[in-house]
């Protein structure tokens, strides 16, 4: 995996985070740590699991923008 590479797009909206996988390396992530996607290939959550996530994203070396 490259450095600074970006793999997850995030878009908060307040009560609704929308997290959204933009590499192969972040949807084979979400896909065996998440599950499966939203139509759209999205995943909503409110904000206290999507920081659980991310977390849990960058531990696995997973940049976010």
């Amino acid at each position: 995996m490259s450095e600074g590479w970006q793999h997850i797009e995030i878009n908060d909206n307040g009560t609704i985070v929308v997290l959204r996988p933009i590499s192969d390396e972040g949807r084979d992530w979400f896909a065996e740590h998440v599950g499966e996607p939203e139509p759209g290939g999205i995943y909503t959550c409110d904000p206290r699991m999507a920081q659980d996530i991310l977390q849990a994203a960058a531990r696995d070396l997973l940049s976010w923008q």
